[in-house]
């Protein structure tokens, strides 16, 4: 008896490391048939993970307007919907399926959405604001360059 009790305290470790490996780490992958790793997720949530960059890209153009058209007291106001009290809004059913890399570029982008807000409040020049708004581009650059969505209907 009290060898199976060890076995099978095994086999729940064993298991719950798995599951905490899958959802912690790997995420729900493919090899892509370009250099990129292909993110599977369904239509619904690729459509969800789209929106939000297309959101930071848009919040990104913004913040450069304002910046360069002496306008940073705007920027709280315009990067705060997408700093990290968006990430709060995700399901954890799709932040599961995204790979540890992928999650923490995401969540360093929307810090840096924090950040430059925090910039702007702070006094920050335009300029200044551009050359960290530019280093946190690379984060995009390197999530593209690395990932693409695919919506699990496609891998049929």
């Amino acid at each position: 008896m009290k060898y199976a009790s060890y076995l099978l305290n095994i086999v729940l470790i064993g298991a719950l490391g798995y599951v905490g490996y899958k959802f912690v780490y790997d995420g729900n992958v493919a090899t892509g048939t370009e250099d990129r790793t292909a993110v599977i997720l369904t239509a619904a949530e690729k459509a969800e993970v789209l929106g939000e960059m297309r959101g930071l890209l848009e919040t990104s153009q913004a913040v450069l307007l304002a910046a360069t058209e002496d306008r940073v007291a705007e920027i709280p106001d315009i990067v705060r919907p997408f700093g990290m009290a968006a990430v709060e809004q995700e399901s954890i059913t799709l932040a599961a399926k995204l790979p540890l890399d992928l999650k923490t570029m995401g969540y360093d982008a929307h810090r840096a959405m924090d950040a430059l807000g925090e910039m702007a409040g702070n006094g920050a020049s335009g300029d200044e604001i551009v050359a960290t708004l530019a280093g946190a581009m690379s984060l995009c650059t390197s999530c593209h360059a690395t990932y693409r969505f695919v919506a699990e209907e496609e891998m049929n």
